[in-house]
């Protein structure tokens, strides 16, 4: 391993007592280039709180921590010392936030930043420079997890981009700092339901690198990310219906943590186990596996982690009739939440208490809860979930409406829920164009008919034929033929009976606005060769808006398309046009 030259920040912590210099050649290894040497006791502290952390005992890792950095306290003040210090503090809000202590991570780190950036001037060598570099991305990936969890994703999505200005001036010819940074991307993108961008971006994160020049025969490790970044795209895959791949993900994960001998991570794999199993519809089982992971999590005092399984645990004693088990879970998953900061994961605990709150008869407790989680929501900038608030007021608003007699205010009711439903199904069925394979795009499609089935029916329920008429043309849009998509597992929770309404569009497909050079003018295929085209890489674009009348101007569902532009910022159509009338000669 090298070591700082003896005149930057990073060397030994004791001018008495300086680590050896390394062979000049090693400088060339990324890896090696940027790791820091202090001299005992720094060295071995380091590997011991790093040991403890594996392991996981992180009250262990931060005794250590706490330790050697009492030590340095006690030091001459000098350049040296002050980077040491901020190393140090960087490493315990590391342990901090895994140890769900997110007030004393944040004071940790900016302490850390302020010492780091503060001998961002001092002279210093080649080497010196790239450790200097290693610790203030680290410092700032952990800025951007901190924000992550708590406060703000902008905020998070700020410091990503400071990490990432940082990687031009980085020797990093394996790109293992890169992944690192996308990482963070990747969990950013997730945490926004943005699940199209997340796949690619973890996919492409971990095909090896063109450029890279392999120094034997041997194919290229996988970078220390890697899984990590295989977690994510089985989260990812398991939450768009798509089990076999998140099973095979998190095999991969497994095995990929036990090889690098962290067994905390391998222990956290049991929750997302979980949620694939849950997804799939075996809920005894996921039971089972949310109970073992919460035993183990509270042994090991993960607050957040434990506050997840909560939750999951509450909407699954909710399916199980057991009221007043879901009731407390659900109080105890959101009082953890809170006390975590933990803003996104306390309004998603909030809309489980609104459902909660509506099958108890409490109106008024389920809008308030709805309508606050709607809020955090929209804040965040996570429009998905918002979607999904709205859908859940028009079914609550649905369901009233099958249960009492709303007399002359049934066509107001009525149309509120359509106002609430429509746009937000448009929303959620437009998120399939984020996706590049067209058999992730069907799979999401599937999660996303039911939305649409609900405002078929209350277009039903209105007697609104043109509605009926224009919702029809709107899914059609110029589909020549329908896709086939996977059938929902028999275990599954069965849908509820319904308007049987045709197969959406997947005619176009186009890139990506302004990258490759196929960026410009989408092209128009039928819908054996957008899936072709598709399974290639291709992106299929949102269907053209439907023209309904050469006169007027007016496309198909115009007002609900604009609303739910508006609302969730997405694209709903293509700046295509097509007319609903046969076109004549």
């Amino acid at each position: 391993m090298t070591t700082p030259d003896p005149s930057d920040p990073a060397a030994s912590a004791n001018p008495t007592d300086p680590a050896d210099p390394a062979d000049a050649t090693e400088a060339t290894e990324a890896t090696e280039a940027t790791e820091a040497h202090y001299g005992d006791p720094f060295d071995g502290g380091f590997a011991l709180a790093e040991h403890h952390q594996s392991t996981p005992d992180l009250g262990a890792a931060l005794a250590v921590y706490a330790e050697l950095l009492t030590l340095a306290e006690s030091l001459d003040d000098s350049p040296d010392v002050r980077f040491l210090r901020g190393h140090l503090l960087s490493n315990i809000a590391s342990v901090q936030l895994k140890a769900a202590d997110p007030a004393a991570a944040a004071r940790a780190l900016e302490r850390s930043l302020a010492l780091v950036r503060g001998v961002a001037d001092v002279p210093m060598g080649p080497r010196g420079r790239q450790v200097w570099l290693e610790v203030l991305l680290k410092t700032l990936l952990a800025k951007a997890e901190l924000l992550r969890r708590t406060r703000s994703l902008d905020e998070a999505g700020s410091c990503v981009d400071e990490a990432t200005a940082l990687l031009a001036e980085f020797h990093d010819p394996e790109g293992l700092r890169a992944a690192e940074v996308g990482l963070t991307r990747v969990l950013l993108l997730i945490d926004r339901s943005e699940w199209g961008a997340a796949e690619e971006l973890a996919s492409a994160l971990l095909s090896p690198a063109p450029t890279a020049v392999p120094r034997s025969d041997r194919p290229p490790a996988p970078p220390p990310t890697a899984p990590r970044l295989l977690d994510c795209l089985a989260v990812i895959c398991a939450s768009t219906g798509r089990f076999a791949l998140a099973d095979d993900h998190l095999a991969r994960a497994d095995d990929g943590f036990r090889a690098a001998g962290d067994n905390g991570a391998r222990q956290g794999l049991l929750a997302h186990r979980a949620y694939v199993v849950m997804l799939r519809g075996d809920l005894d089982h996921a039971e089972r596996l949310y109970a073992e992971a919460s035993a183990l999590y509270e042994e090991q005092g993960l607050a957040a982690d434990l506050a997840v399984c909560e939750q999951a645990r509450a909407f699954l004693a909710e399916q199980r009739g057991e009221t007043a088990v879901a009731h407390d879970l659900t109080a105890s998953s959101l009082a953890r939440f809170e006390r975590l900061g933990a803003a996104l994961a306390a309004a998603d605990t909030m809309l489980l208490s609104a459902q909660q709150a509506y099958d108890r008869g409490d109106i008024v407790e389920m809008q308030r809860l709805a309508q606050t989680a709607r809020e955090v929501f929209e804040e965040q900038r996570v429009y998905e979930r918002c979607a999904q608030v709205d859908l859940l007021l028009a079914m609550a608003l649905e369901d009233n409406l099958n249960r009492t007699d709303h007399g002359a205010l049934e066509a107001q009711s009525v149309a509120m829920a359509l106002g609430l439903a429509l746009p937000a199904a448009l929303a959620l069925e437009a998120a399939r164009y984020d996706f590049v394979t067209a058999h992730a795009r069907s799979q999401w499609l599937q999660l996303a008919d039911a939305a649409m089935r609900l405002a078929f029916r209350l277009a039903l329920r209105r007697g609104d034929q043109g509605l009926l008429f224009e919702l029809v043309e709107h899914r059609c849009a110029g589909a020549s033929l329908a896709l086939t998509r996977t059938d929902p597992p028999p275990s599954a929770p069965a849908s509820r009976p319904g308007l049987i309404f045709p197969a959406p569009a997947m005619k176009t497909h186009a890139p990506a606005e302004g990258t490759g050079s196929g960026a410009g003018p989408s092209s128009l295929l039928g819908g054996a060769a957008a899936e072709a085209a598709a399974t290639a890489g291709l992106r299929v674009a949102p269907p053209p808006r439907v023209r309904m009348s050469a006169e007027s101007g007016r496309f198909a569902l115009q007002e609900y398309v604009q609303a739910a532009e508006f609302r969730y910022h997405r694209r709903i159509v293509s700046e295509e046009e097509v007319p609903f009338w046969p076109p004549t000669t």
